[in-house]
């Protein structure tokens, strides 16, 4: 910044825009030249010029230039160096014999002289003059006259009352000069930085703070004089500058001083600050550093920040109207002391220009200028308090001006067709926003106000970005969208990709679980809406038929590597994110129904890890069920078996079908013991208790068997084979008691009869010899209760306990036969007899 102020203030000294009263016309003082320019920008004239100087009177009636060309007289004068050198040559013996040979006599030794030239560079001498041309034009560039002050003059400073023009110069002279000739010659012994004429008195400012009306000492000050103007009433004002530790610049002749200024050297060590005297002389306007100071009669009427280092400065006639130009680019306006309106540029501003009524500006920044006029416009923004001041903005063409409007008020507008563009104003967490632009062409003042309204925002920190839309700013009902789904890079995993699912948003903290795509939200304040996404990664991922990798955990990282979530679904706001899924390696483990692992017929297992095989039995409600018998694979019939995995791991079980045995008690199974179900196709063994019930010589005992109801094995055991569920009862009968006694022979022993059956019974030997020859034989059986006989072989009935008397039968055919064929005849009886009771025995038997 320090080198761009001094060679902007350096070109402020050289190139300037000097005003006529209207402004329909202005004087632009180039290095090069001096133009008149229009204020529509078209150059109406133009004179080649040497950083020419340029003045005018109060009402720029005229314009005076001071042509200030450098001229170089240069001389060359060659310049070359001889040498001559005595020397001695020796000649060789065989050159002097060769010479003498055609007739040639030299001497072995010769003295000669060597003569050298050397060429030097030129002299050049170099004249340097300083001179300078005055010429005096009329506004539109006729010239009227023409003097050249000679090569030793080096105007410093130039003023005009159309009628004379003063040249200062230096070396402390000032020439008037006066129809083409040179007037009068004055000297101040000191070099004059600044001219100016009033009431037709030339007033002089010199590098030595001294302030002269013609020759006469009317004033000084501190530093030297680089800004002199004339009040309307004859008195001068000037400002003064002084070098220091901290530049000042005084307001002569009231003593004002503005520490630090803004400056620059130029020329001689004199200082340029911007500085302007309204033509009424009411207003004074100087600037400093980042601030622009009006005084009124040595009195501060008002100061201004500047937005950058004001580099030129203008008024009006009045002084309500101030022009400053800034290094920044920006040209700001103000009226009555308020910024009425803003220019925007990009270059810097190196002179500005006002008209007397303050309508028409024209600025210069560096080899350009332009010029344009304005007029008054009321503007009435509807805004709440907050928005106030809000900035407006007014394009034109390419050119854009900015102004600051609190409520209501007047602002100065270009004239032309201008685009009002209110502009947001962001205020921390919360925003004004302007409703809309104003198109209008400005002819001159406005009668109408234009209309500027703002609505209060307020903003929405909306995440995570990328993958979310809506207003950054709003206020009341918003609406925001999400992606209801995003693929996502998995990286050191065995899947490449996942997926982020919308699970939900959450407004100000509080979480909605409500996983749709668009959320509407009333926004009364600052607003946070976050999306809330879920990161799904396949939970398996298959190896083969065997093994699989499964999912513990998922790893989620921001974009910078910090950790932001984790868990099997965990959950982000964040957007993009870097995902890692973490996987174990699983086998198949499995069973087959009706048998379980773990409490599942198949299951996935880490290497390591326990699985509990279990095989219940499974009953069914028809009287069958499945029964356990072993593994297959492991060759064991434990109906719970823990196995640790280390590899795939299937167990078969083998079941067999059982049926249920349901046996009337005291029956029960004997065969296998107390088996209350049996495999099927397996035979089991039914035994009851002999007796069921007995009471002296009556007793009860199992009649029969009935298997699901239909009559099957006698007896009380019994076997039977299991193709179906078996219901086995039995039913009773009655017993009793019988007793048989004999005269001869051995009588059965008692039996147990069954009601009604017949007690088969007979005496052994069923006939006898007692005494020989008598031969008896068994004729039947006498109840002797009853008396009742039974003759032989019809044995008797039983219908309660009893005693049957063997009743015998004298056998008369032993008694007629004599000698051997009575023996023969009473053996063969005998063994007849014999036969048959053994007969009858084996049917008692059974």
């Amino acid at each position: 910044m320090r080198w761009l102020v001094p060679l902007l203030l350096a070109a402020l000294a050289f190139a300037y825009v000097v005003p006529s009263e209207g402004l329909d016309v202005y004087w632009w003082a180039a290095p090069d030249r001096v133009a008149g320019v229009g204020i529509d920008g078209r150059t109406l004239w133009q004179i080649d010029a040497v950083f020419p100087l340029a003045a005018t009177d109060s009402v720029g009636r005229c314009v005076a230039v001071v042509n200030r060309p450098y001229l170089y007289v240069v001389r060359q004068q060659p310049m070359e160096l001889r040498v001559s050198i005595p020397a001695t040559v020796q000649l060789s013996p065989d050159l002097v014999s060769t010479l003498s040979q055609y007739g040639i006599s030299f001497p072995s030794a010769v003295n000669v002289v060597l003569n050298f030239t050397i060429p030097l560079p030129p002299l050049v001498l170099t004249s340097v003059y300083k001179t300078s041309v005055a010429s005096l034009h009329t506004p539109y560039g006729y010239p009227l006259w023409a003097v050249s002050l000679g090569p030793r003059v080096n105007a410093t400073a130039v003023a005009t009352n159309c009628r004379d023009v003063a040249v200062g110069t230096i070396s402390g002279e000032v020439y008037v000069l006066r129809d083409g000739k040179v007037y009068a010659v004055y000297t101040y012994g000191e070099p004059v930085t600044a001219l100016a004429y009033g009431r037709d008195v030339l007033y002089v400012g010199t590098a030595g703070g001294k302030i002269y009306a013609g020759g006469s000492l009317v004033g000084s000050c501190s530093g030297s004089v680089y800004y002199l103007t004339v009040r309307p009433d004859g008195s001068p004002v000037a400002l003064c500058f002084s070098k220091g530790a901290a530049p000042t610049v005084e307001y002569y002749p009231y003593g004002v001083r503005l520490t630090p200024s803004s400056y620059v050297d130029y020329g001689i060590d004199t200082p340029k600050v911007p500085a302007a005297l309204s033509q009424d002389g009411s207003l004074f306007v100087a600037a400093t550093q980042g601030y622009v100071v009006a005084f009124s009669g040595g009195r501060e009427l008002w100061r201004a920040k500047a937005p950058s280092l004001p580099t030129a400065v203008a008024a009006s006639n009045n002084g309500s109207i101030v022009v400053v130009g800034t290094l920044g680019g920006d040209v700001l306006v103000y009226w009555n002391g308020r910024e009425a309106a803003r220019f925007l540029g990009s270059a810097p501003v190196t002179s500005v220009a006002v008209s007397a009524d303050g309508r028409a500006l024209a600025v210069e920044r560096w080899d350009t200028v332009s010029g344009f006029r304005i007029a008054f416009a009321a503007v009435r923004v509807s805004a709440p308090p907050e928005c106030l001041p809000a900035e407006v903005q007014v394009v034109v063409g390419g050119s854009v001006y900015r102004y600051l409007v609190s409520g209501s008020g007047v602002v100065l507008l270009p004239v032309g067709d201008v685009t009002v563009a209110p502009q947001y104003k962001y205020l921390g967490d919360f925003r004004c926003r302007p409703l809309g632009n104003v198109t209008l062409a400005v002819r001159g003042d406005l009668e109408s106000p234009i209309e500027i309204g703002y609505v209060k925002e307020y903003r929405v920190h909306l995440s995570p970005p990328n993958i979310t839309r809506g207003p950054a700013w709003a206020a009341g009902p918003a609406t925001f969208f999400a992606e209801p789904s995003v693929n996502v890079p998995v990286y050191n995993s065995p899947v490449s990709s996942g997926r982020l699912v919308l699970a939900g948003w959450e407004v100000d903290g509080r979480r909605i679980d409500l996983p749709t795509p668009t959320l509407s939200v009333n926004v009364a304040g600052p607003t946070t809406v976050k999306a809330i996404y879920r990161v799904e990664l396949p939970q398996a991922v298959p190896i083969d038929e065997q093994r699989r990798y499964w999912l513990k955990t998922v790893l989620v990282f921001d974009a910078f590597g910090n950790p932001v979530a984790s868990g099997v679904a965990p959950e982000v706001s964040t957007y993009p994110v870097v995902v890692r899924g973490v996987y174990v390696e699983q086998y198949r483990v499995r069973t087959y129904y009706p048998a379980t692992v773990n409490g599942s017929d198949t299951l996935w297992a880490e290497a390591g890890t326990k699985a509990v095989f279990y095989a219940p039995d499974v009953e069914f409600r028809n009287g069958t069920r499945l029964a356990f018998v072993r593994w297959r694979e492991a060759e064991s019939r434990e109906r719970t078996l823990a196995v640790t995995v280390e590899r795939p791991v299937t167990l078969t079980p083998i079941y067999v079908t059982q049926y249920r045995v349901w046996v009337k008690p005291p029956a029960q199974v004997v065969e296998p013991p107390n088996a209350t179900w049996a495999d099927r196709g397996s035979v089991i063994k039914v035994a009851a208790p002999p007796v069921l019930n007995q009471s002296g010589n009556v007793r009860t005992v199992v009649g029969q068997w009935l298997v699901n109801g239909l009559p099957n094995a006698t007896g009380a055991a019994a076997s039977f084979r299991v193709t179906a569920p078996l219901n086995i009862t039995y039913v009773t009968k009655r017993q009793y008691l019988v007793t048989f006694v004999s005269a001869y022979g051995t009588p059965p022993p008692p039996m147990w009869v069954d009601e009604g059956s017949t007690a088969s019974a007979v005496p052994t030997p069923m006939d006898v010899w007692s005494p020989p020859p008598l031969h008896w034989k068994f004729a039947g059986w006498r109840d002797k209760a009853t008396g009742t006989v039974y003759s032989y072989p019809q044995m008797p009935y039983v219908y309660g306990p009893a005693t049957f008397e063997a009743v015998w039968a004298l056998d008369p055919l032993p008694l007629a036969a004599i000698g051997g064929g009575a023996a023969a005849a009473a053996l063969a009886v005998w063994f007849m007899k014999r036969r048959r009771l053994a007969k009858l025995m084996a049917e008692v038997a059974e």
